[in-house]
């Protein structure tokens, strides 16, 4: 029996450069802002890491701007692109949702009069906050979003859905005085 053993080996004097987009950025898609029905006031907050600063932001692929913050955007979808100083990239998908506007006097004081501005609730109990007025309700408008969506408000059972989604869009879209 014989054996034949090839080593093949390689030599070369010239030194590769490791490829500048190995440790590219990396694209982080930090706050989506809806779009109320009819507007283009959505918002898409990106930040980036990694990769070699200074970094571009793009939601189109061809404009880029120095901050990865986009306004005035309609409802959509926006591929987000992130570049580098050694213009490595990386993209992502964000939607932009459209709601219809709420409004507080004539959808969300009804909900609030209803369930919440009660006796022995929102109405006059001690210690805690009357929702008698916008200014009250604004103010709690978190709360009662993060409550109404938990069911843990109000005390008597959760509300209906539809209920809920419209305090959770209100508060959404920067609990107006409308």
């Amino acid at each position: 029996m014989i054996a034949i053993i090839v080593v093949i080996s390689s030599c070369s004097d010239s030194t590769e450069e490791a490829d500048p987009c190995q440790n590219g950025p990396e694209l982080s898609i930090d706050n989506i802002t809806i779009s109320i029905e009819g507007q283009s006031n959505g918002a898409i907050e990106v930040s980036a890491n990694n990769g070699t600063s200074p970094y571009m932001y793009s939601i189109d692929g061809i404009n880029y701007q120095n901050d990865g913050s986009f306004t005035d955007l309609e409802a959509n979808d926006y591929t987000v692109t992130v570049k580098d100083a050694n213009n490595c990239t990386v993209s992502e998908m964000a939607t932009v949702t459209e709601v219809p506007e709420v409004s507080y006097a004539s959808e969300i004081r009804p909900i609030i009069d209803t369930n919440c501005q009660i006796s022995n609730c929102h109405g006059e109990r001690q210690g805690i906050p009357s929702f008698a007025t916008y200014a009250d309700v604004s103010a709690n408008a978190n709360g009662i979003k993060f409550r109404t969506g938990n069911g843990s408000m109000p005390p008597a059972g959760p509300m209906p859905d539809a209920q809920v989604q419209l305090i959770s869009d209100w508060v959404d879209q920067g609990a107006p005085n409308n």
